[in-house]
């Protein structure tokens, strides 16, 4: 059965097949994350003027890109704790362009709170992951991670114009941040009862 896991996982020795034979296995895994943060960046500006199409398509092209750096270090055994630390900071600054572009856009619509919430929710879910694993609590799932967020958010953007043509609205992206207002502070939810949960078995144990 194909699941989350898998999909990623196939998805990773694709990367892997195409990096180790092209010249990007020779890159600097760092340049590739600033290059993918920086198309992130412009995105966020097409989003803030409402062209959501484009800002769909470099939204994707940039998560690709940014899925890259990984496999090239590894590739080149150039791993280390700062490049890992300056990808997974560069994402957060990227999805805070891209709200806070999206809640630009939506300034004057109800909407605008609903892009604030997805904002708050994907800020938290990274949080509570970071902070929980600096406490020893390893195994943090939910329903709303990074990759889910990059997919609704990047295909509900590119068929918004569909949306607009069919319906007078945005009505494709403004369900997508929706979807992602709610599943985000859900899974901000889910990660805080799994470390609840640690805790509580372990004074079970004790």
């Amino acid at each position: 059965m194909l699941n989350r896991h898998n999909l990623i996982e196939g998805y990773y020795k694709v990367v892997k097949t195409i990096v180790s034979h092209s010249p990007l296995a020779g890159m600097n895994p760092n340049s590739i994350s600033f290059t993918a943060s920086i198309i992130g960046v412009i995105a966020a500006i097409f989003f803030m003027f409402g062209h959501s199409a484009t800002a769909g398509l470099l939204l994707l092209f940039s998560g690709i890109l940014d899925t890259l750096d990984g496999t090239v270090a590894r590739l080149g055994e150039r791993s280390s704790k700062f490049g890992a630390t300056l990808d997974s900071s560069l994402d957060r600054y990227v999805e805070m362009f891209v709200f806070m572009g999206i809640t630009y856009h939506f300034k004057d619509s109800p909407m605008f709170f609903w892009s604030f919430l997805a904002l708050m929710g994907s800020m938290m879910v990274s949080y509570i992951r970071a902070r929980a694993q600096s406490l020893g609590v390893q195994e943090l799932v939910g329903f709303m991670q990074r990759f889910e967020r990059f997919i609704i958010l990047s295909v509900g953007a590119i068929l918004n114009p569909w949306g607009v043509s069919y319906f007078g609205s945005e009505i494709v992206l403004e369900f997508a941040i929706i979807i992602l207002a709610v599943g985000t502070n859900y899974t901000a939810y889910q990660r805080l009862m799994i470390v609840k949960k640690v805790e509580d078995d372990s004074a079970d144990q004790s």
